[in-house]
């Protein structure tokens, strides 16, 4: 549903209000964990992208909250650890990212970065996160 500007004149049809950026995606993901997840594994998700106040920013950044680290972390059985990084559809990779998915490839810790819900429900299927019943 369009919406209307407070800042424009009267005469206005509304503009579409911007899309999510990776929050829609992030939810369901989460959401299908919260019901479907092996109860062998444990997960959770680091908000760390969010816009935040200076001072808020300033606490954070002193108490070691470092970029580019995955959006989801996950361990299961056999000390098994996974990152996934979900990126709205064509959205890059910014460099700290980059270098933190390298670090932990070259780790041999498994990491997924996908912009596609289905991609990160297969992997978490292959892995033994989800039940193997879940599908999108």
């Amino acid at each position: 549903m369009p919406q209307l500007n407070l800042f424009k004149g009267k005469r206005q049809r509304g503009e579409q209000p911007p899309a999510p950026k990776e929050f829609a995606t992030h939810c369901a993901l989460a959401e299908l964990l919260r019901r479907w997840c092996n109860p062998d594994w444990r997960w959770t998700h680091i908000p760390l992208g969010e816009h935040r106040d200076i001072v808020t920013a300033a606490r954070l950044k002193r108490m070691g909250v470092n970029p580019g680290w995955p959006d989801f972390i996950f361990v299961g059985p056999g000390a098994h650890v996974l990152f996934i990084e979900l990126k709205r559809a064509g959205g890059p990779l910014s460099a700290s990212q980059c270098d933190i998915g390298m670090h932990l490839i070259r780790c041999g810790v498994s990491y997924l970065c996908t912009s596609s819900l289905e991609d990160a429900i297969g992997t978490l299927r292959d892995l033994g996160v989800l039940r193997a019943t879940v599908a999108v």
